[in-house]
């Protein structure tokens, strides 16, 4: 088992961290207009619709890195 020291770039944590906790925030607000359109739409399917698969995007992208994947190949 290796005890080697990593090197934190200071900088990058940053930036990953705040765009963590925006990423945090609008699934929280998202969550919010979702409850609220489920709870006073009679028939909720499609309003939703849109508020589950920008959720779904910015889980993808926050914390899956899925631009990554696609970018991987030039250079990004």
């Amino acid at each position: 088992m290796s005890t080697d020291l990593v090197a934190i770039d200071k900088e990058n944590l940053s930036k990953a961290t705040k765009r963590g906790l925006v990423a945090a925030v609008l699934l929280a607000v998202l969550t919010v207009v979702e409850y609220v359109i489920a709870v006073e739409v009679a028939q909720p399917l499609l309003p939703l619709l849109p508020f589950v698969a920008l959720k779904g995007w910015i889980i993808l992208d926050s914390f899956m890195h899925i631009r990554a994947v696609f970018h991987a190949g030039d250079g990004h």
